[in-house]
């Protein structure tokens, strides 16, 4: 069975717009979804993507300053991100590395801001 949506998801017969999802392409598929995990669970040396910088409660009021500096440093959706060092006993404070070779050490509660998927 076929469906036909446009780009906003409402029914459309525009050829020129549409976007066709097949509902029964998962029938019988061994394709696995990406694991969606924070930073903080990533394994070491692993290469994943960033999904989202999401809310923690840890920072209270400052928790929109915090996901926004992190943007400006280039914590940005769809960048690779891997995990280089692991502090004492492989606890936090973790130093990661984007795409562009730039390297952070992160905190636990940034580290659980940062949203990824394994590739």
């Amino acid at each position: 069975m076929m469906t036909s949506f446009d780009a906003l998801g409402d029914v459309t017969n525009d050829a020129f717009t549409r976007v066709t999802y097949d509902n029964t392409a998962h029938l019988g598929s061994s394709v696995d979804k990406p694991v969606s995990l924070s930073l903080l669970q990533l394994p070491k040396q692993k290469i994943a993507y960033i999904d989202a910088i999401v809310d923690n409660t840890a920072f209270g009021q400052e928790d929109l300053t915090v996901s926004r500096r992190l943007y400006d440093l280039g914590f940005l959706p769809n960048t690779a991100i891997k995990i280089v060092a692991k502090g004492l006993f492989g606890r936090p404070p973790f130093a990661v590395q984007l795409a562009g070779g730039a390297q952070f050490s992160l905190r636990r509660d940034e580290l659980a801001k940062i949203q990824c998927r394994l590739v």
